[in-house]
């Protein structure tokens, strides 16, 4: 399940596209690029600040450390999204525009081309790289969580090329002065990255996944599910590009991205509840039993309940709150592995464990020591 798969043909389409991603890019805005300048390097910081933003949400809806086993995938899918997409996007969404327009006149493709267009290509360029990397690591991505994870990598990597694109559109439009044109441009697409690229791909990902490795069920429910999150994703991103509607400005321009994130928490409502049904049937395994109770480590399915747990450790333990937040993800790592490995004694911190200067016997019981 490593990364680098040389026997696989489809390692090597892969690469092969990652490859010419760029260069099809390149053929394509070489001109932009050249002639932006550095006033489109302005954006840079803002940009990296949107990366960071993003990973650490996406992180938060991870609340089992999934990720932990999906380096790989995540970064092989990143990778796709800021290049394969980037280069096939623009050549496709400027051949969709043009038959737009040829169809239904100037009018109507300049308010609803994108709506149209990104929906159909950008999503399906992104989800044939969920699919082939999914395929690549179809032993390791197994659950709802895996497939929103890499679904939201892929829309991430899109989301940050994106935004460098639009960097070096604005600084060739702008007629005055075109860093702080830039970076007004960066902040407003940092607001609104909450319901971008990485959260649709995060539903169709979820779909994909699914429907790859769900092996047990039948096809119609994998078809079905597929085809619920893919419309789900592709409708968010209709919401996401739609003309606004007349009314008050705050209103018009916001309220398709609450739609959107409603339509997101509701799917991830799910996809959470799927995740914490997985984790119960983790620690009744008879094997969880050498980490701790079920009763003891049943405080890790929920955040409120392991917040309250680290409180009562760190009262009884004087812990610091790094401390015991560190000992909460060491069990839980030492939990979720049991779901791919023969049950080990992982080794905690240096002081984590019972003895001196380890942790009190009544704090124990907190998390099943």
């Amino acid at each position: 399940m490593s990364w680098f798969q040389p026997r696989s043909l489809l390692f090597w389409v892969y690469c092969l596209a990652v490859m010419a991603g760029p260069l099809l890019f390149v053929l394509q805005a070489a001109g932009q690029v050249w002639f932006a300048g550095a006033a489109a390097l302005a954006a840079l910081p803002i940009t990296a600040l949107t990366l960071l933003v993003i990973g650490r949400i996406l992180f938060a809806l991870d609340p089992f450390r999934a990720r932990r086993h999906l380096v790989a995938p995540m970064v092989m899918g990143a990778i796709w999204g800021a290049t394969v997409w980037t280069g096939l996007a623009m050549w496709a969404n400027d051949h969709l525009s043009r038959a737009i327009t040829n169809l239904f006149g100037d009018s109507f493709a300049v308010n609803w081309s994108a709506a149209i267009t990104a929906p159909i290509d950008e999503e399906y360029i992104k989800a044939i790289g969920i699919a082939v990397v999914a395929l690549l690591f179809r032993g390791r991505l197994t659950r709802p969580m895996h497939g929103l994870l890499l679904g939201a990598a892929v829309g991430l990597g899109a989301q940050i090329a994106e935004d460098c694109l639009y960097s070096t559109q604005t600084a060739l439009s702008s007629p005055q002065d075109p860093a702080v044109d830039v970076i007004l441009v960066a902040v407003l697409r940092l607001f609104t990255a909450l319901t971008s690229h990485w959260a649709m791909s995060a539903l169709a990902g979820v779909g994909i996944v699914l429907l790859i490795s769900r092996t047990d069920r039948s096809w119609a429910w994998r078809l079905g599910v597929f085809a619920l999150f893919y419309g789900l994703a592709s409708t968010m991103h209709v919401l996401f590009d739609a003309p606004r509607p007349p009314g008050p400005a705050l209103l018009t321009t916001y309220l398709p991205i609450l739609i959107d994130l409603v339509i997101f928490a509701v799917a991830y409502a799910w996809v959470l509840t799927t995740e914490r049904r997985w984790f119960r049937a983790l620690i009744a395994r008879p094997a969880a039993r050498t980490i701790g109770t079920e009763a003891g480590l049943a405080p890790l399915l929920t955040y409120h309940r392991r917040r309250k747990a680290r409180a009562a450790l760190r009262h009884s333990t004087g812990w610091s709150r790094t401390q015991a937040l560190a000992y909460e993800r060491q069990l839980l790592n030492r939990v979720t592995d049991l779901d791919s490995v023969a049950p080990q004694q992982t080794p905690l911190p240096q002081g984590y464990g019972p003895g001196p200067g380890g942790i009190p016997g009544d704090a124990h019981a907190r998390y099943g020591w």
